[in-house]
C-alpha cells in the first residue's frame, strides 16, 4: 500500500487526532443520539464508554466484546460495521471469560493479523475489571510484536467501600512497555479523544494501548468521586452542546 491510500483510507483517525471531538459539532451531536440509543438498550452507566471508544472503528478493524445485543447495529451503520466476535459463552450456563483470558484472545486475533498481513486492528471492549496484574504477560507479548491492538477495561468506581482510595488500574502495567491511559468513562468526548490516538498507534506500528475508562454505573456519584467521573452521560453532553452552542432542540426528540 502506498503512503498516499494509506493516509487516505485512516483520514477520519488522523483527523480526529488532531481535532478534538469539542470542535466538532456535528460528532457532538452524532455522539448525543448514540448515548441516547445505547441508554435506552440498557447501557446505563457505560454508554460513554461504548459510544466513545466504538464510532471510530473501521470496517477493516474487529471488535472483542461479550454480549453485543443491539449495540453495533446503534453504533455502525449496516456497511460500515467492523467485524464483530461476540465472545459471550454459547452455553447460558457456562462462566463468562475473564477479561485476562478476554484481552489474551484478542490478542491473538491481532497476531493473526500481524502474521498474515491484513489491515486493521482488533479492540478488545473487555468489560470491568479490577486488576490488570494477570494481563502482564499478554501485554509484554503485545509489546514485542507491536500488535495492532487497543483493550478497553471499566473501573466500576461505584464498587468501592466509602473507606476505598481511588487508584488507577494503569499503574498495574508499569513496566510492560504498553502506552496507558485513564479517562472519564463518562465523558464521551474524552473517551473518543484517547481511542483515537489508542487506534492510530495502532494503525502506524506504534504496538498496542490500554484504556482505563472510569465509570459508576449508579444514580447519582458522591461528590468524592467527581474528581474521576461527571456520572450521566447523557446530561453532561447535553450541558457540553449547550455552552458551546452547538445544542439543537431538535436534538431532544432523538
Amino acid at each position: 500500500m502506498t503512503p498516499t491510500k494509506k493516509k487516505t483510507r485512516h483520514k477520519q483517525a488522523h483527523a480526529a487526532v488532531n481535532t478534538p471531538p469539542s470542535r466538532n459539532p456535528d460528532l457532538m451531536r452524532r455522539m448525543y443520539t448514540l448515548l441516547a440509543k445505547c441508554n435506552q438498550d440498557g447501557a446505563m452507566g457505560i454508554e460513554a464508554t461504548l459510544v466513545g471508544s466504538l464510532m471510530g472503528l473501521l470496517p477493516e478493524d474487529s471488535l472483542t466484546i461479550s454480549h453485543a445485543g443491539a449495540v453495533p447495529g446503534i453504533l455502525f451503520a449496516k456497511n460500515s460495521a467492523p467485524e464483530l466476535l461476540d465472545i459471550a459463552p454459547l452455553d447460558p450456563k457456562s462462566p463468562e471469560l475473564d477479561p485476562a483470558a478476554h484481552i489474551a484472545l484478542a490478542a491473538g486475533y491481532a497476531l493473526d493479523r500481524v502474521l498474515h498481513h491484513r489491515p486493521g486492528l482488533v479492540l478488545a471492549f473487555a468489560g470491568e475489571a479490577a486488576s490488570l496484574h494477570e494481563l502482564r504477560t499478554t501485554l509484554n507479548f503485545a509489546v514485542t510484536h507491536k500488535l495492532p491492538l487497543v483493550v478497553v477495561v471499566q473501573h466500576n468506581l461505584g464498587s468501592l467501600k466509602k473507606s476505598d482510595a481511588v487508584s488507577d488500574l494503569t499503574y498495574n502495567i508499569m513496566g510492560t512497555g504498553v502506552a496507558g491511559m485513564t479517562v472519564d468513562g463518562s465523558d464521551a468526548m474524552a473517551v473518543y479523544r484517547v481511542t483515537q490516538e489508542a487506534m492510530y498507534r495502532a494503525r502506524h506500528e506504534g504496538g498496542p494501548t490500554l484504556i482505563e475508562c472510569k465509570t459508576y454505573r449508579k444514580a447519582t456519584v458522591p461528590p468524592r468521586l467527581r474528581p474521576w467521573v461527571q456520572g450521566d452521560a447523557i446530561t453532561y453532553m447535553e450541558e457540553q452542546l449547550r455552552v458551546r452552542n452547538f445544542w439543537q432542540d431538535a436534538l431532544s426528540s432523538k
